[in-house]
C-alpha cells in the first residue's frame, strides 16, 4: 500500500505551495509603422499562433507591450505577433488584411516584417539570428540593423528600411487574399500560419526581386514623396512581387506539404546500396533534354573511418540531336569553374567524388562538392508507388519555390503536350519509387572563375576602340583590363559617353517596366581608376532601338548612364592568380553572387563568389527516374 501522507510521521500539517517560477520582463515593439492592438506571445510550441497558456499581451498605441515569461523560456523561443483586423498602423491606419510578424528567439525587442524574415530564414536553414540577418541584409542590400526600429530613423538608410518593410507586408497581404480558403493535398483547409510560413519560404528567395520594386520605382525610392504617394506605388509593387512569386490557392498547399514533414536520421541498421538521385530534368525530347544526377555505389554508401560517404555526378545534355556528354564522348563537356579551395586553384573534374556525412540525429546531413562548396541538408523522401507518373510530374511543376537550378515549372516533360500524355500515359511508378523533398543551405561558398571561352574578360583592339563586336576583342591582364575600362573616372570621357567599350559591362540588360507603363531595360557597368583603386558604378537605360533590329542588340542609350555608387576595390594574390574583388556593390546587380575578375597566366576572366543560400529541391530515385527515362524513351 502507497501512503502519502504517513511519510515523515505525524499526519495533518500544514500544505506547502509549489515555489513560484522566476519572471523576466520582455519588453516588444511591434512595427511596420507602430502597430497598436497586435497579439503579441511566445511561441513556446513553434505552431505560428498564440496559444492559451502562452505569455501574451497587447500592443499601445506605440506598438508596445511588455511579456512576463518564465525566466528559464528567456531567449528559446520566437515571439509572434498576431495582426488582426482590429489592430491599427500608426502610418497607413487600420489593417484591412491580417498579418503575421514574428521575432527570433534572441533579439525579441522589436518585431517587423524584417524580423519575420530572419525568423523564416532561421527556420529555413537552422543557423542563428546573426548568420540570418547577415543573409538577408546582403539580399536586400541594406545596411542598416534588420532589428532596429526603423520608424526611428528618419535617414535615407531608415526610409529605405521602412519601404521595403511596408512592401513586406503588402506584398504578404495581397498574397494572404489570393489563397484564401486554400486547401492542402489532403484536402483540409490550410491554417494562417502555415499559409503564411509558405508565403515567408518564397519571399526569402525572391529578396532581389523586392529591393529591385523600390529601387526601379522613383516614388518608392525618392527620399521625399508622401506616404499617399507610397502607398499606390507599394500597391503595385506588391502585385509585381506576388506575381512573381508565383504561389496561388492551387499549389500553395504543395509547400505546406513539404514543409510539415520532419527530417529524420539514416537508419543504420539498413544495409547500403547503389543510388541514383535525380538532381535537376528537363525535356522536350528525345533529341532536346538535359539530366543532372547524384551517383553512388553500395561501397561510396558506406560510411568511412571519418563517417563520410561518397557520391559522384553525372550531366546529360541534348541540343537538336548533338549529345554533350559529361566528362567523356566525343563532344566532352567539361566543368566550366576553376574553384579556389583556400590552398589551390581546383579544376575539379567532371569524375571527381564528392562526401556528405550520414543524415543525423537531427536529421541534416553536412556535403562538400569539389572540395569547396559546403551545404546542409534536411530531407523528406515521399512514397510514390503506384501513382501515375504524368501526375507526379505535375505537382513537380506546379511547386512553386525555386530550385537554384531553375523554376520547377521549367522541369521534366510537359504533361499538357499531348505528344507527352500520349508517352507517359496511364503508366504508374514501380515499388520503390521515392521523390524527395530536400533543403539545402549554403554554408560556405568559393571564389572561382570561368575558365570558357566566354568567361574572358576581353576589351577592344587598340586601334579599334569603339567596335562594338566582342568577338573581335582580345584578352588583356588586368592591369590593361582596369586600365581600359575608367569610365568616366580619370576625366578623359565625360559620363554622357560611357558605354560598353570604355566600361566593363557587368549586367548587359535587366528588363524593367516604367513608370508610363512601356517596356524598357536598364544595363549595368563599372569603371576603374587604377592610381587610387575606386571603382564606379554605372545604371544606364539600354537602346530599345537597337534591341528592335533585325540582328538585336543590347546597347546603352547615350547620355543615360548615372552613378549608382562610388567604391573601392582590392587585388589578392590567391595562389599563381591575382583576384580584384570590390568593397561594395550596388543592389542593383541581383545579389545574387558576388562579383570577381580574376588573372591568371596573363589573361583575366570573369569570376564570382556565390552568397550562401536556402534552396528546396525535388528529387527521383533510381527506381522512379529510370521508369520516368523508359516512358520517354531516353535509355
Amino acid at each position: 500500500m502507497l501512503t502519502v501522507a504517513g511519510c515523515g510521521g505525524g499526519g495533518g500539517g500544514t500544505s506547502v505551495s509549489p515555489p513560484t517560477a522566476a519572471k523576466t520582463s520582455v519588453p516588444v515593439t511591434v512595427i511596420d509603422g507602430a502597430i497598436e492592438n497586435a497579439t503579441v506571445c511566445l511561441d513556446k510550441n513553434l505552431n505560428g499562433i498564440c496559444d492559451s497558456g502562452e505569455p501574451s499581451g497587447k500592443t499601445d498605441a506605440d506598438g508596445k507591450v511588455t511579456l512576463q515569461i518564465d525566466s528559464a523560456d528567456a531567449g528559446k523561443y520566437p515571439v509572434l505577433a498576431i495582426v488582426g483586423t482590429d489592430a491599427e498602423d500608426f502610418d497607413t491606419g487600420p489593417v484591412l488584411v491580417p498579418f503575421t510578424l514574428k521575432a527570433p528567439a534572441d533579439k525579441p525587442a522589436v518585431i517587423s516584417p524584417l524580423t519575420t524574415l530572419v525568423q523564416a530564414y532561421v527556420e529555413a536553414s537552422g543557423g542563428t539570428s546573426t548568420a540570418a540577418a547577415d543573409a538577408i541584409k546582403d539580399k536586400l542590400g541594406l545596411s542598416a540593423s534588420l532589428f532596429d526600429d526603423f520608424t526611428k530613423d528618419a535617414s535615407d538608410t531608415g526610409k529605405q528600411a521602412g519601404t521595403v518593410a511596408r512592401l513586406i507586408v503588402v506584398t504578404t497581404q495581397t498574397q494572404r487574399t489570393a489563397t484564401t480558403d486554400a486547401k492542402g493535398t489532403d484536402g483540409a483547409a490550410l491554417t494562417k500560419a502555415q499559409i503564411d510560413a509558405a508565403i515567408n519560404a518564397r519571399l526569402l528567395q525572391i529578396l532581389p526581386s523586392v529591393i529591385l520594386a523600390v529601387l526601379d520605382s522613383p516614388v518608392l525610392s525618392s527620399g521625399t514623396a508622401t506616404l499617399a504617394e507610397k502607398e499606390a506605388a507599394i500597391a503595385a509593387a506588391a502585385q509585381q512581387v506576388a506575381t512573381e512569386s508565383g504561389l496561388s490557392k492551387d499549389n500553395i498547399g504543395l509547400v505546406v506539404a513539404a514543409n510539415s514533414q520532419t527530417s529524420v536520421p539514416d537508419n543504420a541498421s539498413e544495409t547500403p546500396t547503389d543510388t541514383v538521385s535525380l538532381r535537376w530534368f528537363e525535356f522536350t525530347d528525345v533529341n532536346n533534354y538535359y539530366l543532372r544526377a547524384f551517383s553512388a555505389t553500395a561501397a561510396q554508401n558506406t560510411p568511412d573511418a571519418d563517417g563520410k560517404r561518397h557520391f559522384t555526378e553525372y550531366r546529360n545534355r541534348k541540343v537538336n540531336g548533338d549529345e554533350l556528354e559529361w566528362g567523356e564522348g566525343l563532344n566532352n563537356w567539361i566543368r566550366p569553374q576553376i574553384y579556389w579551395t583556400g590552398t589551390e586553384w581546383f579544376d575539379c573534374p567532371t569524375n571527381f567524388v564528392h562526401e556528405s556525412s550520414a543524415f543525423n540525429a537531427a536529421g541534416e546531413s553536412e556535403s562538400l562538392y569539389c572540395k569547396s562548396q559546403k551545404s546542409k541538408a534536411k530531407r523528406y523522401d515521399r512514397d510514390i508507388a503506384g501513382l501515375k507518373i504524368i501526375d507526379v510530374v505535375r505537382e513537380i511543376r506546379a511547386y512553386p519555390l525555386a530550385d537554384n537550378q531553375g523554376k520547377f515549372s521549367n522541369w521534366g516533360p510537359n504533361p499538357e503536350l499531348p505528344a507527352i500524355q500520349s508517352l507517359l500515359g496511364n503508366t504508374v511508378f514501380p515499388a520503390g519509387a521515392k521523390l524527395r523533398y530536400q533543403t539545402s543551405t549554403d554554408l560556405e561558398n568559393p571564389e572561382y572563375y570561368d575558365r570558357t571561352a566566354n568567361g574572358r574578360a576581353t576589351i577592344p583592339q587598340a586601334d579599334d576602340p569603339m567596335n562594338a563586336n566582342t568577338a573581335t576583342w582580345r584578352d588583356a591582364t588586368l592591369a590593361q583590363f582596369i586600365g581600359w575600362n575608367a569610365g568616366d573616372l580619370t576625366g578623359a570621357v565625360p559620363i554622357a559617353n560611357v558605354n560598353g567599350n570604355n566600361a566593363r559591362v557587368l549586367i548587359s540588360a535587366r528588363d524593367y517596366v516604367k513608370a508610363d507603363g512601356s517596356a524598357a531595360y536598364k544595363r549595368y557597368m563599372v569603371g576603374f581608376d587604377a592610381s587610387t583603386q575606386k571603382a564606379r558604378f554605372y545604371e544606364c537605360e539600354g537602346d530599345m532601338a537597337s534591341r528592335a533590329s533585325t540582328t538585336p542588340q543590347n546597347r546603352t542609350l547615350p547620355g543615360t548612364c548615372a552613378a549608382i555608387l562610388n567604391t573601392t576595390y582590392t587585388i589578392a594574390t590567391r595562389g599563381d592568380a591575382k583576384v580584384l574583388r570590390f568593397a561594395a556593390e550596388p543592389t542593383q546587380l541581383g545579389n545574387t553572387s558576388y562579383r570577381l575578375f580574376v588573372e591568371r597566366s596573363g589573361i583575366t576572366y570573369v569570376g564570382g563568389q556565390d552568397k550562401l543560400q536556402v534552396n528546396n529541391q525535388q528529387r527521383l530515385n533510381l527506381q522512379a527516374a529510370d521508369v520516368l527515362g523508359a516512358s520517354l524513351g531516353l535509355d
